[in-house]
């Protein structure tokens, strides 16, 4: 039994053993991944340190990349703090300008340290050239804070933006070219969110990467700021309740649904002019019954915060068109706008060049379906010749006189209706003057209904 015991005891002291070289072995290998990463990382900010003197920004941003919830500066602080620990055990061939504030004990690093701080001025980062101390950041904060000042612009989110010297540019690029960039972020960007902090402290204002009021750059060259606008965007729908004016501004016309609004808004914003972005449009003779959306963009406004009610009431005072819903939106909306496709519902009167009846109008029905059309004669001089399939989705007709009647069309956007009546010589089939087997003409057109989502 006990012979049983003992020959127990040692299988069970030859399995621990066994794992404690299986750990051993495995430890082994992580200490050599980590002293291999360990290595490139000492070696990265050796080669930093090298170079000249670098102040806590500009080292901390090489490195940005690691830790969260620390600065460039706080980041860089701790850097020198580690390899002044290095030093100390295994003095190397570094700036020590770097270190002036340490006590070593190493007596070699202690004497030259003694040499240089009897014999050195002051330290200037041989990349920002200091531009992250103190008395510069106050200084950059001032300037902007004039410029806002004297602008009398209104704005109530902002991004910084920086133009860098040549020479700041340069040696960014080539400690990069030394260490790699795959630890940092640019200077700019460091610049832009310092400056950033300082006047949303101020000013109690949000940046806004995204849609920022202004942009406000810095020009580190000449040691000016100046102040960018973006433009203002006010979403709405509109109607227009007359023929004869364009949705935009045009020398063919003298008056059109834009230059309404816009005298308005102009005088409001202090803008010096506004582009119209529409969800299609209406051709210049026809009426817009139904709510188009628009997204209208005022360039350089002063004051951007204003009452669109008040905007709304003082342009419906024209009679000419109507507007409504307005809120101030973003370019990415006055984009997707621009994109959006809404099926349109008419009203045309259609004039017939001999008699017609109930039972012919009955015909027309066929018409719905998929139309083959070419791009329009009347706008082939500015647009493609090119061939479209469009969907008409339901028609009605009703019958006015012997030559006239009706027509009620629904369809997908970007069918020309005007040539769904007359057949365009051809170059739209099928066409109501194709089934009527008669010469077929628009008196008067109207969107009655613009299919949006909302």
């Amino acid at each position: 039994m006990k012979e049983k015991e003992r020959k127990n005891r040692k299988d069970e002291i030859l399995e621990n053993f066994n794992k404690i070289e299986e750990i051993n072995e495995y430890n082994k290998k992580d200490f050599v991944e980590f002293e291999s990463q360990t290595n490139i990382l000492i070696q990265k900010i050796y080669e930093i340190f090298k170079r000249g003197y670098i102040c806590d920004n500009c080292l901390g941003r090489q490195f940005a990349q690691l830790l969260s919830n620390m600065d460039n500066r706080k980041r860089g602080k701790t850097l020198r703090n580690f390899f002044a620990f290095i030093l100390d055990f295994c003095p190397l061939n570094v700036e020590l300008n770097n270190f002036l504030t340490f006590v070593f004990r190493n007596e070699k690093i202690k004497s030259k340290i003694e040499s240089i701080k009897q014999n050195s001025g002051k330290n200037i980062c041989y990349v920002c050239n200091n531009f992250f101390t103190d008395e510069n950041l106050k200084k950059w904060k001032e300037l902007i804070l004039r410029k806002i000042k004297s602008s009398k612009i209104e704005f109530r989110s902002y991004v910084v933006g920086t133009k860098l010297t040549e020479d700041l540019a340069k040696k960014e690029e080539e400690l990069w070219e030394a260490i790699g960039i795959d630890l940092c972020e640019p200077i700019k960007t460091e610049i832009n969110r310092t400056i950033g902090k300082e006047i949303e402290k101020e000013l109690k204002i949000k940046a806004n990467l995204q849609y920022p009021d202004v942009l406000i750059l810095l020009d580190l060259e000449n040691e000016e700021v100046s102040i960018r606008i973006n433009p203002l965007f006010i979403y709405g729908e509109y109607q227009k309740l007359v023929r004869g004016i364009a949705q935009t501004k045009s020398r063919r016309y003298e008056n059109s649904v834009e230059e309404i609004i816009a005298k308005e808004l102009l005088k409001m914003t202090k803008g010096i002019k506004t582009k119209f972005h529409g969800a299609g449009r209406e051709d210049v003779d026809a009426r817009c019954l139904g709510w188009r959306p628009f997204v209208i963009e005022v360039i350089q406004p002063k004051k951007r915060y204003i009452n669109l009610k008040k905007l709304e009431n003082e342009v419906n005072k024209s009679k000419k068109i109507r507007i409504r819903k307005l809120r101030f939106t973003n370019v990415k909306e006055a984009r997707e706008l621009k994109e959006e496709r809404h099926d349109k519902e008419y009203r045309v009167i259609v004039i017939c060049d001999k008699e017609i009846n109930k039972n012919d109008l009955k015909e027309l029905k066929s018409i719905e379906g998929i139309i083959s059309q070419r791009t329009p004669l009347r706008v082939l001089k500015r647009r493609g010749d090119k061939l479209r399939k469009r969907v008409v989705k339901s028609v009605k007709a009703k019958l006015l006189s012997k030559n006239s009647f009706e027509l009620i069309v629904r369809c997908e956007a970007g069918l020309y209706v005007k040539e769904l009546v007359s057949g365009d010589n051809g170059r739209t089939r099928p066409s109501v003057s194709e089934i009527l087997n008669c010469d077929c003409e628009t008196k008067e057109l109207d969107v009655i209904k613009i299919y949006t989502k909302n």
